[in-house]
């Protein structure tokens, strides 16, 4: 009897697997991971009111497509975790995905098929070590070390966050130290945890500013941006696309 009783594929992910540390899986296969192609029990999962009202759609679909062994969804930077739902879709439905469009000109709309199977990831990774850390220097000359941002590490920033707010009052966030937390593991050669709290807490805005801008080289994901050329004022449009219920279920009611 086959291992698995539904079809399979293995993408390649934009890590290319160089952030993750010495022996994991994907550091391994050189970022080349094992999903299930999307079958009546996603269809389940998408269609799941509850899931959807608790905002755990996503990590249900991903939880249940990711079967590389030794590989958990939560285990994916958050770039490999969005490719991984780009590439489900694609194998579900097919590269075209229909957009509708606002021009900021004349304000008017426009339809627009975007080709995701031509969305690209950037082919110059940076080398880092056998740890998956990246070590640079800031404006101010701090050495600073950092590490990728895991899905199952965002999941309790997203967590810790709505906790404060509802503590706190709406509009109170201390999302970019919470960040800056789960990435940094060490500076100038302190790596206690608690010494690295006080000290990203206290640093100088331009190198905190500079410490997220150098996140993204070990963040490397697919370029979700669509540009889109106005059909009544022919002026252009650039914009995200977003990944909701929609883009991976196009016949979603919500």
């Amino acid at each position: 009897m086959a291992e698995f009783m539904y079809p399979t594929e293995v993408i390649q992910l934009p890590s290319q697997g160089k952030f993750y540390p010495d022996g994991h899986p994907l550091r391994e296969s050189g970022g080349k991971l094992d999903v299930k192609y999307m079958t009546a029990k996603e269809e389940d999962i998408l269609t799941s009111t509850n899931l959807i009202a608790n905002g755990t759609v996503v990590d249900k679909l991903l939880d249940s497509l990711v079967i590389h062994k030794g590989v958990k969804h939560t285990d994916l930077t958050t770039g490999d975790a969005n490719a991984v739902l780009i590439a489900s879709r694609v194998l579900a439905f097919g590269k075209d995905y229909p957009i509708t469009v606002t021009c900021g000109k004349c304000s008017k709309t426009t339809d627009h098929i975007v080709d995701l199977s031509k969305l690209e990831a950037p082919d110059d990774i940076i080398d880092v070590g056998k740890d998956g850390h990246y070590t640079f220097k800031t404006p101010t000359g701090l050495e600073v070390s950092i590490k990728s941002l895991t899905r199952g590490e965002e999941i309790r920033i997203e967590k810790d966050n709505r906790a404060i707010e509802q503590k706190m009052g709406a509009g109170f966030t201390n999302e970019v130290t919470s960040r800056l937390k789960a990435i940094v593991v060490s500076i100038n050669g302190v790596t206690d945890k608690n010494e690295l709290s006080k000290m990203i807490d206290n640093l100088v805005i331009r190198d905190s500013k500079f410490i997220r801008e150098e996140f993204n080289k070990i963040n490397p994901s697919v370029d979700m941006t669509a540009e889109v050329t106005c059909e009544h004022c022919g002026s252009g449009i650039k914009g995200g696309i977003p990944i909701g219920i929609n883009f991976l279920w196009p016949d979603a009611r919500i």
